[in-house]
């Protein structure tokens, strides 16, 4: 297959991969001119000895505090409460260690430090616009230091909620100055991250592969790093328990599912995702797990309507349209992973909730990022969530 012309303009940070590599976040900061990091994590993350002694060693003096109060639900009042933490402790840079929430809310917090924006000004902001701007500097450095398998790290965007005249509503942050300034993947501290952690956000990284091999914004790059990804997280995946070399294949494959996925103003990321969030917003059901349910029937949907590239089948050795071998190979690892594989064995799924988790996909601007030509409306969404149910 000849290769059609790019475009691609992707900034992140040094990635340091390996184990051990958590001794070496100090220095990291050193290169960046940060003298005093603020640790951002959650409860559970935070009560891990094991982990964050590894991670307060490897900071050493350059370690200002840790604020452990994240929580799946992504608040920006929380997010104002580590921009506070910071200012008392006299933090320069973050370090969110765990999963997707923690730095969800980092990166918010990194933007409404810029310019010194309070709660309050988040949510007139949110009231009269519905997102949180992102000045283009003054931004907090942000170094992930993740243990979960979500992939949620080199991004230019986070989701957070924040109360708005007593509702609660969804709204987020997306600029290049969020790029990660540096981050690190020690395969030692995915291995004290309890397993059903890990399964449940496997899926979740192995789909960004997944869907760039699919996306219009898809290119040799993109495609080179996403079939690897899918060869290694194949491998890894089911052993990571077990096998100390799978989890570093696993740990490896979601770095490289991650590399080229969130760029300012284009991403790969599209329908599996706007399932994602479409049933987390019906259901509140862990985007991880329902990924594992819908990932399937997605790709049979794709596949039947033509839209998908042969490099989605290359990736899986797969012949050229031969869906079928692409969705076996994908269930075989959701059920290798132990995963849900019915909607309505979730919790909190409802059959009289579909039609709203169907009009929530369809709508999800993430969609604008598919195959060229393709269009999911509702009623075709429910027609997967029907099949998946």
């Amino acid at each position: 297959m000849d290769p059609e012309p790019f475009v691609f303009e992707f900034r992140t940070g040094e990635v340091q991969y390996g184990r051990g590599r958590i001794d070496g976040v100090g220095d990291a900061l050193a290169d960046l001119v940060s003298d005093r990091a603020l640790v951002v994590c959650g409860s559970n993350t935070g009560a891990n000895r094991e982990l964050m002694d590894a991670v307060e060693a490897g900071l050493g003096d350059r370690h200002a505090g840790t604020f452990d109060g994240t929580t799946p639900a992504k608040r920006v009042e929380t997010a104002a409460a580590v921009v506070e933490r910071a200012e008392e402790t006299d933090a320069d840079a973050f370090v969110p260690v765990g999963g997707g929430s923690s730095l969800d809310v980092a990166t918010v917090a990194s933007a409404l430090r810029a310019d010194g924006r309070s709660l309050d000004d988040a949510r007139t902001e949110v009231r009269e616009t519905g997102g949180l701007a992102v000045p283009d500097a003054g931004t907090t450095p942000l170094v992930p230091v993740p243990t979960t398998l979500a992939g949620a790290e080199m991004t230019v965007v986070a989701g957070a909620n924040v109360e708005v005249d007593g509702e609660l509503v969804s709204t987020g942050v997306s600029g290049a100055a969020l790029a990660p300034a540096a981050l690190v993947y020690d395969p030692d501290l995915y291995e004290t991250t309890p397993d059903g952690v890990l399964a449940g956000s496997a899926m979740n990284g192995f789909d960004k592969a997944v869907e760039s091999l699919y996306s219009r914004h898809a290119s040799v790059l993109t495609d080179a790093t996403a079939t690897r990804a899918v060869r290694y997280l194949r491998a890894g995946l089911p052993g990571m328990a077990d096998d100390a070399a799978a989890m570093e294949r696993a740990v490896a494959g979601v770095v490289l599912a991650q590399y080229g996925v969130s760029r300012p103003e284009r991403s790969t990321l599209s329908v599996v995702h706007a399932f994602g969030h479409g049933l987390r917003k019906a259901f509140g059901v862990q985007q991880g797990l329902a990924h594992a349910v819908v990932v399937p029937h997605v790709v049979r949907s794709l596949v039947d309507a033509g839209a998908v590239r042969d490099p989605l089948f290359e990736a899986f050795d797969a012949d050229p349209g031969d869906g079928e071998a692409v969705v076996a190979a994908v269930e075989e690892l959701r059920d290798a992973l132990d995963l849900p594989a019915r909607l309505r064995d979730l919790t909190g799924a409802s059959e009289a909730k579909l039609d709203a988790a169907a009009a929530a996909t369809a709508d999800d601007g993430v969609l604008d990022n598919g195959p060229a030509g393709y269009e999911l409306r509702a009623a075709d969404a429910r027609s997967i969530l029907d099949a998946a149910w």
